[in-house]
């Protein structure tokens, strides 16, 4: 009865450390790069778990299996991203209408700077 129960806590932790690593983002394994983690967990359970558990696991993990941090993006923000910018459409829009503006008054500027460079 006793050697049943540590059998089952052994096949439990396996099966916990194997699914655990397998959802975890490759991103956020420790020391070892993901398909590792898997080959160990899988290969050598009781010890391959119990490495997983305290050296693999991201940092602020918690045992309810998900993670408190997640790895900051790598990808750069997109323009619209920016705090800056509105959703809201007449918003944008009086905005591109004042730059279009601008850019004519600019241009104007510069032909009338060419146009007394060539006389």
């Amino acid at each position: 009865m006793g050697m049943a129960v540590v059998l089952l806590l052994v096949v439990g932790l396996w099966l916990y450390a194997l699914i655990d690593c397998i959802s975890t983002d490759a991103s956020q394994c420790r020391n070892l790069p993901k398909p590792f983690w898997l080959i160990i967990v899988f290969f050598v359970p009781t010890i391959g778990s119990l490495l997983w558990l305290l050296l693999g696991r991201p940092e602020g993990s918690r045992f309810g299996g998900t993670a408190t941090r997640r790895a900051p993006s790598r990808r750069s923000p997109a323009p619209d991203d920016h705090p800056r910018y509105s959703s809201i459409a007449d918003i944008t829009d009086r905005r591109s209408a004042e730059l279009d503006r601008q850019i004519e008054a600019w241009e104007a500027r510069q032909r009338g700077q060419n146009d007394g460079n060539e006389a």
